[in-house]
């Protein structure tokens, strides 16, 4: 499978990801909230064979009426590269290198960073290759009151990594 054009990672999440991973939740402008940036790829810089774009949506939780509680939020960061070689199986190639080489052997670099000792912050994360290109999401829950939020699961995020996935072959396949 070949992806030829650039992917808008969010275009990404299926319907379903809001309500599998932000129950009680409103979405806010990601820039709303000073927020720990998640590496999702490590060891990765656009521009050798790859183009690598991202994005990040922002969740708070609700306190009634639609008012978000900005001392408790969940971050979806999302990042997608794809590997631009002409041949799609050398292409393939490079994309399981990365899936093999930086996804499994570097699990600590995906932590959230800058992050201080917030009550209840944690992470999850996963990653999917198809074809060329490898997707990767973290899910953070940080502020002041994150364990309000429940958090997120290991089968939430491969669930809305695999709804990603499904999205990504329908619509951006070549």
């Amino acid at each position: 499978m070949h992806y030829p054009g650039a992917i808008d990672a969010c275009r990404l999440p299926g319907p379903n990801a809001q309500a599998q991973l932000a129950q009680g939740t409103v979405e806010i402008p990601p820039d709303s909230i000073k927020t720990a940036d998640a590496k999702v790829v490590p060891e990765d810089q656009p521009g050798d064979g790859n183009e690598v774009t991202g994005c990040k949506r922002l969740f708070a939780r609700d306190l009634g009426g639609g008012k978000p509680d900005l001392q408790d939020y969940r971050l979806l960061t999302i990042a997608v590269v794809r590997f631009t070689d002409s041949d799609a199986g050398q292409a393939a190639t490079k994309a399981s290198q990365l899936m093999t080489d930086a996804l499994g052997d570097h699990s600590g670099v995906r932590l959230a960073t800058g992050v201080g000792d917030e009550a209840g912050f944690a992470e999850q994360w996963a990653a999917v290759r198809t074809g060329n290109v490898v997707l990767g999401l973290v899910i953070a829950d940080g502020g002041t009151e994150a364990a309000l939020i429940p958090p997120a699961t290991l089968d939430n995020v491969q669930a809305v990594v695999t709804d990603m996935a499904s999205t990504l072959q329908r619509n951006f396949q070549g």
